[in-house]
């Protein structure tokens, strides 16, 4: 078997035999050394990958011992390795993060959405058993967003007359909704403003 340890060489001989006798020499070390930061399948890519670069690129040249640059290369290796699973590692965080937000989201919609659906159908039947005059004074308020007064002239009655009739239908609606109304006021407390 051929030493490779020597200092200044610039690895020129490109025959397959060479690089068969420098990869069994080598192999087995370098993949020690690069599964102590790496899974194993990995490290033995690395090995490999280091071992192509070898072949590959005419520009390398020994400074110390092959020995030494080829640990160099697999360290140099591992770490970019190390750091492009630090990437992944935070991009999959950060996906899996957006996920969960996301089923929490789309949880939570479904629920509101029914409690909404709930609070809606028990406020239509308080407003349904409400007096007629009053049902349509609350609704012309709160729904068609009229002002009392223009209320009072389109029904010919008395600004005073509707803000009775407001007055009684938030009367009644908390009463009938009193177990409900937190939640009413939580989610649509646009109904109830001043």
């Amino acid at each position: 078997m051929v030493q490779f340890e020597n200092k200044g060489l610039i690895i020129t001989n490109r025959k397959p035999e060479l690089f068969d006798d420098l990869f069994r020499q080598y192999s087995k070390p370098l993949f020690y050394y690069a599964a102590k930061f790496v899974d194993e399948e990995i490290a033995r890519d690395i090995v490999q990958d280091v071992f192509v670069k070898l072949w590959a690129d005419q520009s390398i040249i020994v400074k110390q011992s092959l020995n030494a640059l080829l640990f160099t290369m697999i360290r140099n290796s591992c770490l970019q390795q190390l750091e492009k699973q630090k990437v992944r590692n935070k991009y999959f965080e950060s996906a899996k993060l957006k996920l969960q937000e996301e089923e929490l989201r789309f949880y939570m919609e479904e629920k509101t959405s029914l409690l909404e659906q709930e609070l809606e159908n028990k406020l239509n039947e308080v407003l349904n058993n409400l007096p007629d005059r009053c049902r349509q004074v609350f609704a012309m308020s709160r729904f068609d967003n009229k002002k009392n007064k223009e209320i009072a002239e389109e029904l010919d009655i008395s600004v005073k007359a509707v803000e009775k009739q407001i007055t009684k239908a938030l009367a009644t609606i908390r009463t009938e909704m009193k177990d409900y109304l937190p939640l009413l006021v939580f989610l649509s407390g646009h109904l109830f403003k001043n």
